[in-house]
């Protein structure tokens, strides 16, 4: 059957996971203007005045140029006129405008107060966590574990990946543990941490930028090897081909619900509801001082210096 999805890629070259974004925007946007589900892959309501009139009175910018955005990939692939195009552009490019005006105006709160306070706090949850393990005796347990244990598990591993390594996106998600023969010979579409006889790499072909930097190759430093090393046969005992974060019936995380999970663990082990952008802001702030170079804390981080002064500082 074919999907919305589908239809962007097809007619757009769009990748997957971007067709996707704009197919769910879509369906929001008819389901909240029209009050029922979107059926057919025509998108006729999209050239309507009632969806040009609801993009327009969007009050959040962030959600107004996502959707304004969406409107446009929709437009563009059922080949709807120029001119109905152009008045979806003109609202894009002016709630980005005022978008960036807002991100330098100096207005912005932050869900902490202090972030070199906050960040030595979150660099210490692994410990927290490592205590529930002990608690349960999850290490004995190994491959035996039920869903909700190895959430506590990658938990702690998660905690272990951002206390010892600058936090990137939702790149973990798709992460999967494999042997360096086991990387030579996948497809290269999703991250790898790469088991070499001696020095491991998390090697990251899907991440935002890629397209423009190429994929990006880290070193894993030690206490993060032994962690791995420490939880590789839970990992490989719940999923054949070694992604570590998982669902309850032990398939890999979306990114959606790895943004639920990292969610999670903040509330759980610190009682703050943080994102991982919160987290990446967080990490930013807590060296712009700086005590760390800021163009390598960028490139580790797969963001630009502008992008870090303007949406993490």
């Amino acid at each position: 059957m074919v999907k919305l999805w589908n239809v962007i890629t097809d007619a757009l070259g769009s990748k997957e996971r971007s067709a996707k974004v704009y197919a769910s925007t879509l369906r929001r946007i008819h389901r909240l203007v029209y009050k029922k589900e979107l059926d057919g892959m025509t998108l006729a309501f999209l050239s309507t005045a009632k969806t040009l009139n609801f993009v327009k009175k969007i009050v959040n910018l962030t959600q107004k140029k996502n959707a304004a955005t969406a409107v446009i990939m929709g437009l563009k692939a059922t080949k709807a006129p120029e001119k109905k195009i152009e008045k979806f552009r003109k609202i894009l490019m002016a709630s980005d405008k005022a978008y960036q005006d807002f991100l330098t105006s100096g207005k912005r709160k932050r869900p902490y107060k202090n972030a070199e306070k906050t960040w030595a706090e979150v660099i210490e949850l692994h410990k927290k966590v490592g205590k529930e393990i002990d608690a349960r005796n999850l290490w004995s347990v190994g491959g035996q574990t039920t869903g909700a244990e190895y959430k506590i598990l990658m938990a702690w591993i998660y905690f272990k990946f951002i206390s010892t390594m600058a936090p990137r996106r939702l790149e973990y998600a798709d992460t999967r543990l494999v042997t360096k023969a086991e990387y030579e010979a996948s497809d290269k579409s999703v991250n790898y941490i790469v088991m070499a006889p001696r020095r491991w790499k998390w090697i990251i072909h899907k991440y935002k930028t890629v397209d423009r930097y190429g994929p990006a190759t880290l070193p894993v430093p030690g206490p993060l090897k032994a962690a791995l090393n420490k939880i590789k046969p839970v990992v490989q005992a719940k999923n054949a081909k070694g992604f570590i974060f998982l669902t309850s019936k032990f398939r890999p995380l979306t990114r959606s619900q790895f943004s639920t999970f990292v969610k999670w663990c903040f509330k759980r082990y610190l009682g703050k509801p943080f994102t991982q952008n919160t987290v990446r802001s967080i990490k930013v702030s807590s060296v712009w001082s700086p005590t760390e170079n800021p163009v390598k804390l960028a490139e580790s981080m797969g963001h630009t210096v502008k992008t870090a002064v303007l949406h993490y500082i």
